[in-house]
């Protein structure tokens, strides 16, 4: 019983500590940048990694918002 404790903590604190560095990262990235990380796919379907400042992300969620609606 205590390998599958031993395990649960070790799986728990690896994946705690990765959502630490990701979230660290985006907050460390945006204070030395300004900017905020974004993925788009593309038509074939490939994801592209880039940067986004916060008003091109409203007015992309506005866009998004109005589409929905229409």
């Amino acid at each position: 019983m205590s390998a599958i404790k031993r395990l649960a903590f070790v799986t728990g604190l690896i994946l705690g500590l990765a959502g630490f560095v990701l979230i660290a990262g985006n907050i460390v990235l945006y204070l030395l940048t300004g900017k905020l990380p974004s993925v788009e796919v593309k038509d074939d379907g490939r994801p592209v990694v880039g940067l986004v400042s916060p008003q091109e992300l409203v007015t992309i969620i506005k866009e998004q918002v109005e589409k929905e609606r229409a």
